[in-house]
């Protein structure tokens, strides 16, 4: 069984690294606010979701708790149809109201938006919805503002550390030493989904964490190669495939940060400028567009 489903949170008492959310999910007694989770990959929005859902609708969850991938359903008739019918429908049991989690929203055409915003208005003695996505900015402003915003931020080592090593005691495993584990740790970035996907693969394939890693810098590595070789155009459709795999470009600039420092051997003027476009491009990563930074920060590099 795949370790980020078994050791899943149940409650949101066992959410970890989101101090405030979790703070305020427990005074909201019966009931909740509709919901916008925003934040990198892996850091517990689903999670969060799955946990304050057991909390309010208790043993009625499986009749009133729905899960829609909004990237895989993004058309407007998902929206007029499946959402509709669920939102019309009576809740069962006693319970406040249905849930519905609008997973990866940040996938959904802007009519589907538009329609959803109505459907909240409609029928909001019936339903919450909690809106999950990495960029905040794909979601119009109309459902941003019927809907209460959290951030969830990229968990640090020591919440990651803490976890891993609970898992590893949980498993009986003893093979892997806290050292190996610190440097696995710094190259997941914060994101403890990953985190936990990757030790397992590692576990599993008798693979040493150091490989591991190297294989997570993978792709940074030919993204490097493809700067330096002056090939500008597969560096930009590299990148774009990466924000299309819900990677931040915050993490892309980190990772290739790294992986740059390790090329001993380029001549200075060359890492140092190349850094100095990481580094201001991670800098305006809170502020502009993925596609339109990317394109800023290759264009910087030529």
């Amino acid at each position: 069984m795949l370790w980020t489903e078994k050791y899943r949170p149940k409650t949101i008492d066992e959410i970890v690294g989101q101090p405030a959310l979790v703070s305020d999910a427990k005074h909201w007694g019966e009931g909740m606010p509709n919901l916008l989770l925003y934040g990198p990959a892996g850091v517990g929005k689903t999670a969060f979701a799955g946990a304050v859902a057991n909390m309010i609708l208790g043993d009625a969850k499986a009749q009133n708790f729905f899960e829609i991938n909004a990237s895989d359903d993004r058309r407007l008739e998902v929206v007029r149809t499946t959402i509709k019918d669920i939102a019309s429908s009576a809740k069962v049991g006693d319970v406040p109201h249905r849930i519905i989690l609008l997973d990866e929203m940040d996938g959904m055409t802007p009519d589907a938006q538009n329609a959803l915003k109505r459907m909240m208005e409609r029928y909001s003695g019936n339903v919450r919805f909690i809106i999950t996505c990495n960029h905040r900015h794909k979601i119009i402003y109309p459902l941003q503002s019927r809907c209460a915003n959290y951030l969830l931020k990229p968990l640090s080592n020591e919440d990651i550390l803490w976890v891993l090593k609970d898992i590893l005691k949980k498993e009986h495993i003893t093979s892997i030493d806290e050292e190996a584990l610190g440097g696995f740790i710094y190259a997941v970035e914060g994101d403890l989904r990953r985190a936990i996907t990757e030790l397992q693969a590692s576990i599993s394939s008798k693979t040493p964490l150091s490989i591991q890693i190297e294989r997570m810098h993978e792709p940074y590595e030919q993204l490097l190669d493809s700067i330096l070789d002056k090939q500008y155009e597969s560096a930009l459709t590299q990148m774009h495939d990466l924000i299309y795999l819900s990677v931040d470009m915050k993490t892309i600039c980190v990772c290739l940060h790294d992986v740059l420092l390790k090329r001993h051997l380029l001549e200075a003027p060359v890492k140092f400028k190349l850094l100095r476009v990481i580094g201001e491009s991670e800098w305006r990563s809170s502020n502009m567009t993925p596609k339109v930074l990317c394109s800023w920060m290759i264009g910087q590099m030529i």
